[in-house]
């Protein structure tokens, strides 16, 4: 969840958008876009089941689709630059008022993207686990969160510390974690797509 929630990543894209801003309204960005991403996430993967339902979607289906999804971010990650499943042009255009930017681009889609949604509604939904590895997920979702939120909080000495070739780097290691979570979604989703077939 770290490797995809990827807060590290986002400091250099919140320097840049709270460049002019004070202490206290950067502050508020940073609460509102942890506050969005988790509404965004923990909604999703509350709700992601029923919405499976519904549209008549097989979990294993929406493994597949999601490890493709994954690797494109990842596959980004490593070339060293935003997916633009995290954030297009028009979205960073219409982030110029102050605290939008805290839910967008920040909150959705540069920490609670696709990539980040599907992660927990796969993990959280998948039948295989039993309810003491989604009370384990649910935890580590918030854990996740509450250390973003200190991160970004920390971000002017972060950044200044890493600097964007040490995000950068940061990012390629993360990306290449989230490629080997990407392949396990896709793999176990066709073996359990074979096995139903056959």
């Amino acid at each position: 969840m770290f490797a995809i929630l990827n807060p590290i990543g986002a400091v250099p894209t919140l320097m840049i958008l709270t460049e002019n801003f004070t202490k206290r309204e950067k502050n508020r960005v940073i609460a509102k876009s942890i506050g969005v991403a988790a509404g965004m996430i923990i909604g999703f993967m509350l709700v992601g089941t029923y919405i499976f339902l519904v549209l008549g979607i097989d979990i294993s289906d929406f493994k597949v689709a999601g490890g493709i999804l994954l690797f494109k971010v990842a596959f980004d990650m490593l070339q060293g630059r935003t997916s633009n499943t995290k954030l297009t042009q028009q979205e960073a255009d219409e982030s110029l008022e102050r605290e939008a930017v805290g839910i967008v681009p920040l909150g959705t889609p540069l920490l609670a993207g696709p990539g980040t949604i599907t992660t927990a509604m796969i993990y959280f939904n998948s039948p295989q686990y039993g309810i003491e590895f989604r009370l384990i997920i649910f935890i580590a979702i918030i854990t996740v969160l509450v250390v973003s939120y200190i991160l970004l909080r920390l971000s002017t000495p972060l950044f200044n510390r890493l600097g964007k070739t040490g995000s950068l780097l940061i990012s390629r290691i993360m990306g290449l974690l989230l490629a080997s979570i990407a392949i396990e979604f896709i793999t176990s989703g066709l073996i359990s797509i074979v096995h139903s077939i056959v």
